[in-house]
């Protein structure tokens, strides 16, 4: 559970950190914005040791699939270890309402997924 919901933090702050998606908060709204805003603050008070350094390594390289994967393995083991903050960071991802048509997918190593939308679709995985 704790790393779906360190996916879903990292989802929401990487994009949130580059000057795309800066630029991008005026198009979907204040709301998800602030819930970014929010969320790096949360995160900038209660990340210590490693996790923290991981969130400054992507503050500073964003689109990095790297920073990402480890700020999300790091987050996901403070959570682990405070279950406490939990709550708290569920509170803050679901004030960013996602804004038009999302689709969310996380496969793990090896996994083997698709994505479709509409109807009369096939989809076929070897």
């Amino acid at each position: 559970m704790s790393i779906e919901l360190a996916a879903a933090a990292v989802g929401l702050l990487a994009p949130y950190l580059t000057e795309a998606g800066k630029e991008a908060a005026k198009t979907v709204g204040k709301e998800t914005a602030g819930a970014g805003l929010r969320l790096l603050g949360w995160m900038r008070e209660r990340l210590s040791g490693r996790a923290k350094e991981a969130l400054a390594e992507l503050e500073e390289k964003p689109q990095s699939q790297l920073n990402q994967d480890d700020l999300r393995t790091q987050l996901a083991k403070l959570l682990e270890k405070q279950p406490d903050l939990v709550p708290q960071l569920r509170e803050l991802l679901s004030e960013a309402k996602p804004q038009g048509d999302v689709m969310t997918q996380n496969v793990g190593a090896g996994g083997k997924a698709s994505q479709i939308k509409g109807d009369q679709n096939k989809v076929s995985i070897a």
